[in-house]
């Protein structure tokens, strides 16, 4: 059978202003149903990180249900999902020995039931993002041998070598971060949680693990791999990731990526004012524009968002005064009101902050400006 791995979708997160990545993943979702279709996909494996929040906006869980209800039902493709570290593990589950009779397999907490879902000759074992006390908990006889998540990890998968099926192809689903992977400037909490990270060979005996987790797209081993997020997520190393799906035959167990292409690309892109205005290729990519030659002001961040729609960082001439850098950024112009600016501007300029008779003239320049523009 033909198995589609894909994981890390963080539904929900959040792009700027309020609004959400909702059309890039949508359009990942096209291609996912085409990938489906063409290479006559037998079930869809999502690694975890199907939110980006444990309490979700009605805006991603909409989503989800349109996904889950176009594969499971339109298609008839069962899907097997897990909870990831972002993922509510009980929300994300819930109902799920009805949904089951949909084809939708879902898990959202560690059990002590570790029997798989079963696809013909393929046995599919679901473990969602858990600690060691979890395992503790479930499996109190190997308290003494559970020191860390490393350790917590291989009990779990020794449980299930020890049960398995050996002549079914046996594929492992696991939300997990494996030591000396290459991460990405949005893999936050991977960074944060280097100490929770697995040996590659707490896996072994398994014919594939289906990685969720890490942003890149990477294999870890011929057995094991990320998937990797369907959207760019962070400038960095992220700008040149091609993002897609894994897709795994079970007659010989042969692995393939395939590229599902993004909406909007991500670059960095830095040069002098006259540089950067006048480049005709960048209408369509996320942006984090650096200018060399202009300090970061409201006018300069609004000509630039005029002329870069998709412009969601700008950083400007870098000055010093009294060995201290300048604290105001783009998305604080968005976010502070006109004074507090001011006081930020001279701050980082003068090292001093506005006095009340300054402050009131600021404020009669700016009134007088709102009263020309109603004029007009």
């Amino acid at each position: 059978m033909k198995l589609l791995h894909t994981s890390d979708w963080h539904l929900g997160r959040a792009l700027s202003n309020n609004q959400t990545y909702i059309t890039d993943q949508r359009f990942f979702f096209e291609k996912l149903y085409s990938v489906i279709r063409e290479e006559k996909i037998d079930a869809v494996i999502v690694a975890g990180d199907v939110y980006d929040s444990s309490v979700s906006n009605a805006e991603a869980i909409n989503l989800y249900n349109e996904v889950v209800t176009e594969i499971c039902l339109k298609m008839g493709v069962p899907m097997i999902i897990i909870a990831g570290n972002h993922d509510s593990g009980p929300r994300l589950a819930s109902c799920r020995d009805l949904l089951r009779g949909a084809g939708l397999y879902l898990t959202g907490r560690l059990s002590a039931d570790l029997s798989p879902a079963v696809f013909g000759d393929t046995a599919v074992y679901s473990l969602p993002y858990f600690n060691k006390d979890e395992v503790i908990a479930l499996f109190p006889d190997k308290k003494e041998e559970i020191t860390s998540a490393a350790t917590a990890m291989k009990a779990v998968c020794d449980i299930i070598r020890e049960n398995m099926d050996k002549t079914k192809k046996n594929i492992l689903v696991s939300h997990s971060l494996v030591q000396n992977v290459e991460l990405s400037e949005s893999d936050h909490s991977a960074q944060i949680g280097a100490a929770s990270a697995v040996s590659k060979d707490v896996f072994d005996g398994f014919d594939y693990v289906a990685l969720g987790h890490i942003h890149k797209p990477q294999k870890v081993s011929d057995k094991i791999r990320y998937s990797g997020s369907p959207v760019k997520y962070s400038f960095g190393k992220e700008e040149t990731q091609e993002k897609g799906v894994v897709i795994i035959d079970t007659a010989d167990m042969s692995q393939r990526f395939v590229a599902t292409g993004e909406l909007h690309g991500r670059r960095t892109v830095k040069g002098t004012y006259e540089e950067i205005i006048n480049m005709k290729d960048l209408a369509n990519d996320y942006l984090s524009i650096v200018v060399s030659d202009r300090t970061n002001a409201a006018s300069l961040y609004n000509e630039m968002k005029e002329r870069f729609p998709y412009m969601l960082e700008l950083k400007g001439m870098e000055y010093t005064v009294s060995g201290e850098g300048a604290t105001l950024n783009a998305l604080d112009i968005e976010r502070l009101d006109d004074f507090a600016i001011l006081t930020s501007f001279m701050k980082d300029i003068a090292g001093i902050e506005p006095d009340k008779e300054q402050l009131e003239l600021f404020r009669a320049a700016v009134e007088a400006s709102d009263r020309e523009v109603e004029e007009n």
